[in-house]
């Protein structure tokens, strides 16, 4: 072989280990996703917290995305058929992930207990409510043990029709704790009471039972998926490393996602 042939075999080698390296090139993204506030809804701004984490995830990892919201059935057959890039926030079923690559978790939802910021509270187990006074809403699941250990006397549980009466209690002082979930708790909150009313109160972060975490879904059907999967845990750990994912958390809490008349109009709504 001559030397000018092995050179060329060198050359094309080299060339084609540069390529294969190179991160994939950038796309922009179709993302199918439903109505569920706080977390996502056309509502508010940045589509809602979770929505904007996932955003910036891809962002992050160089992808654009377009967010297309649909109900949430339709949203999942989509995904399952390849009809969309991605979607989200699913947790784990098997029926789901028969179809789905997983991303990391996005977010997590579940309940906790809200208290008073004057009235500390800590617990990890059910035997540390004893004597406390617990508001509930009638026909939500808090879980079996919670609800049993309530029959047996070890804490009081007072059943009321609505979340925002047991707002309202735990802010007059008539009950000491009440669960909700997290993210829909502070949202409540602050659409009941003004912010001087509605900063009194915080939450306990270990939950009631464990939480459920969300993610973003990556149809099998399509052969880009296991790659876009990889950039979008990238990005997603990258935004978390940076403390954006904790702050996004932080302002949709505060209120800072909702949309006020003027700016609904500004965005089209």
């Amino acid at each position: 072989m001559m030397l000018i042939d092995r050179i060329g075999i060198v050359l094309a080698g080299l060339l084609s280990f540069f390529l294969s390296a190179l991160p994939a090139k950038a796309e922009t993204l179709t993302i199918a996703t439903g109505d569920w506030p706080p977390y996502i809804s056309p509502q508010l701004k940045h589509y809602g917290v979770t929505a904007r984490i996932v955003r910036e995830a891809f962002e992050t990892a160089g992808d654009e995305v377009v967010f297309q919201f649909f109900p949430w059935k339709r949203t999942i057959l989509m995904s399952e058929q390849g009809l969309v890039d991605g979607s989200f926030a699913w947790s784990h079923k098997p029926e789901r992930e028969a179809h789905h690559l997983y991303s990391n978790a996005i977010g997590e939802y579940g309940y906790v207990f809200f208290h008073l910021k004057s009235k500390p509270f800590e617990w990890q187990k059910l035997k540390d409510l004893r004597g406390l006074t617990i508001g509930g809403t009638n026909s939500y699941n808090y879980g079996a043990e919670f609800v049993t250990a309530a029959e047996r006397g070890e804490f009081k549980i007072e059943w009321v029709h609505s979340d925002e009466l047991n707002w309202r209690k735990l802010l007059a002082g008539r009950i000491d704790i009440f669960p909700s979930d997290v993210e829909a708790g502070y949202a409540q909150l602050r659409d009941i009471f003004p912010s001087e009313k509605a900063n009194k109160i915080t939450h306990n972060p270990h939950p009631l039972k464990p939480l459920t975490t969300m993610h973003m879904l990556f149809s099998k059907l399509k052969p880009e998926s296991p790659e876009r999967l990889k950039r979008f845990n990238r990005g997603l750990k990258q935004l978390k490393d940076s403390g954006k994912y904790t702050q996004y958390l932080k302002e949709s809490r505060e209120g800072l996602y909702r949309l006020v008349s003027e700016e609904v109009l500004e965005e089209g709504l």
